[in-house]
């Protein structure tokens, strides 16, 4: 990062931030000192600082017990958690949720008491260029450092991320405590804004914290849970917030991301969630039946794959419909309370748990269910827990043993905790099988290579997924096709419209009977349908 921060120099620019963990820096010049800087030796690409933001879009009634409510849906028992609590919940592992912060109210600080003081890991504060203003916290040279009683979330939307993970509340009916992970630790870092925008380099900056101060903290992170989205521009290996998540990955931190609510069109997987490396998690909703997946869907908001790049995404499906979780509220003025709760459908005066949907409620589910497979194995490595997390999954098939949705809606499965955390026949195999993580990050993209193999070198460390798009001789139909390479045989792992990439179903690819390739591929003839 150091060449980088002269280069801009030399075009009468400044530098912002120092993103060391990707080699890079943040930046600050003249839009038309833009071209000489990308002309630069050493500059490998220059990228804007783009925004992302959250990836979201009553279940619940309170008893005489303030620790206990009940819970229309918990997601635990979706997904098997409770069956596992009495072996593993979580203990002596660190969870960094970046986010838009976390808050304690004065009611929940009374609750926990003690609790919070053990499993808050503290706040780092990177809004705002990290200054601590008048929340209160110790300054520190690019952040601010808070612990329980000064971390704040005015947007909401971290603390419910973070409460689907570690909840203490305890459903009436088993008198389950509802957090996935509920004695798993928790560092809060503060990317996101009041109003849940943010910047990439606020993000990387959270990244790199983390890697940086990771064995700091009496649990060590072992898991980085990204609820948050950004519209893909670049390959993954160009784009700096997947390359941060690489290296977080290749430091041995489980990354846990959203594939993002932008519907269910094909291509629609966000970053980073399209990293190949980093498990992405998509959503299911319950329909309020919890434990009967009879009547489960993939809501029409869960983005699928493939991704841009051709990589199969994404990884699991998590309940993510209708999560119930803590935003603060308070009960005098609703314009102090968090930003979602002020907006919130369900908004009540004394209500301090609310619904919310969407891909960030799946990916902490997600976040939960690895801590608990590293509490119980720790020795797991990022790849090896992305394998047993997939192997172990639950797919949605039909009565009659087909799958009910494809690849690029559902990945593996859903994600099903006894088997991830406990099961003793899964192979002892790694994820990310073929791939190099560490030469994909020594070899940044430069600004003009070609895309030919033999004329770049570099490109030969980064990877194409094997997903390819064929577009139907009359335009109208995308196929989304892979080579077996132990049949020989093209299959079709799905189909879209071109027009708007909506997906289409093997009846109406049976009505359509497009071809491709100039008619020597006609439909349902010469490949097998995945």
């Amino acid at each position: 990062s150091g060449r980088a921060g002269q280069a801009v120099a030399a075009v009468d620019g400044t530098v912002a931030r120092d993103l060391w963990l990707i080699d890079a820096v943040s930046a600050r010049l003249p839009a038309a000192n833009l071209p000489a800087l990308a002309a630069m030796p050493g500059i490998a690409s220059v990228v804007p600082n783009y925004r992302l933001a959250g990836a979201t879009l009553p279940d619940v009634q309170p008893t005489g017990d303030p620790m206990v409510y009940e819970f229309l849906s918990p997601p635990g028992l979706d997904v098997g958690a409770d069956l596992v609590h009495a072996v593993a919940t979580g203990r002596g592992i660190g969870i960094a949720v970046i986010d838009s912060g976390v808050y304690f109210s004065k009611d929940v600080r009374d609750l926990l008491g003690n609790q919070i003081k053990q499993q808050f890991l503290g706040q780092a504060v990177f809004v705002g260029d990290g200054a601590c203003g008048s929340e209160g916290g110790k300054q520190e040279a690019n952040y601010c450092s808070q612990d329980w009683k000064d971390a704040r979330d005015p947007y909401g939307h971290g603390s419910h991320v973070a409460g689907a993970i570690w909840s203490q509340f305890q459903d009436v009916q088993g008198a389950a405590r509802v957090g996935i992970a509920p004695d798993a630790s928790i560092l809060s870092v503060r990317v996101l804004s009041a109003n849940g925008g943010g910047t990439y380099e606020d993000v990387i900056e959270g990244i790199q914290y983390v890697v940086a101060n990771r064995t700091a903290f009496k649990d060590p992170i072992r898991v980085i849970n990204l609820s948050v989205s950004a519209p893909v521009t670049a390959p993954y290996f160009v784009d700096p917030l997947n390359r941060a998540v690489e290296a977080a990955w290749a430091n041995g931190i489980v990354v846990v991301a959203a594939a993002g609510n932008e519907g269910g069109r094909a291509e629609s997987i966000t970053v980073p969630g399209n990293d190949p490396y980093v498990i992405t998690v998509g959503a299911v909703d319950s329909n309020r039946t919890p434990g009967d997946w009879s009547d489960d869907v993939v809501p029409a908001w869960s983005s699928t794959g493939p991704t841009q790049d051709g990589f199969i995404k994404p990884d699991l499906l998590a309940p993510g419909a209708n999560v119930v979780s803590f935003m603060y509220n308070d009960p005098d003025d609703m314009a102090n309370s968090a930003y979602l709760v002020q907006q919130h459908p369900d908004y009540a005066a004394t209500a301090n748990l609310f619904r919310m949907s969407g891909t960030s409620m799946s990916t902490a589910i997600v976040s939960g269910v690895a801590a608990l497979m590293l509490q119980v194995n720790p020795a797991l490595t990022p790849d090896q827990v992305k394998f047993r997390l997939k192997y172990s999954a639950v797919p949605a098939i039909t009565a009659s043993d087909t799958l009910q949705y494809g690849l690029f809606q559902q990945g593996a499965g859903r994600i099903w905790a006894p088997a991830a955390v406990l099961a003793t026949d899964i192979p002892a195999d790694s994820a990310n099988a073929g791939m190099n993580i560490h030469d994909d990050l020594a070899h940044p993209w430069q600004n003009g290579d070609s895309s030919d193999p033999a004329q770049n070198g570099d490109l030969a460390y980064h990877y194409q997924g094997p997903v390819q798009r064929l577009l139907s001789d009359d335009g109208q139909t995308y196929l989304y096709t892979f080579n077996d390479p132990n049949s020989g045989e093209l299959v079709a792992l799905g189909a879209t419209q071109q027009s708007d990439f909506s997906w289409l179903d093997f009846e109406s690819m049976a009505t359509l009977a497009p071809t491709f390739e100039n008619g020597q591929l006609p439909w349902g003839s010469s490949y097998a349908w995945g």
